[in-house]
């Protein structure tokens, strides 16, 4: 399947951006470790990412031992240090 891309188009980024314009997210309301929590999905996220500082807050547990280096989009490549489980109710 092919997809036309007009001149000066771009596939999978916003071409405008508009401050004061909301935007849907794809978010939900929900608990990690019994904590409320708001979690945003990112459907070309490789793995989810949390705040460290949350990540204590809540009492998880985290192995820095393992680090992921990690990329997003426009910006150049970041460390992402420690590992934990999550125990997320929705």
């Amino acid at each position: 399947m092919a997809l036309e891309i007009s001149s000066g188009e771009s596939r999978g980024y916003w071409k405008y951006h508009v401050p004061d314009k909301k935007f849907k997210q794809a978010k939900a309301v929900g608990k990690i470790n019994n904590e409320k929590a708001t979690l945003l999905f990112d459907s070309g996220a490789e793995v989810p990412i949390l705040d460290i500082a949350f990540a204590r807050k809540v009492g998880c547990y985290v192995d820095n031992s393992q680090t992921l280096e990690c990329e997003g989009v426009g910006e150049s490549p970041y460390m992402a240090e420690g590992r934990t489980r999550l125990k997320i109710t929705l």
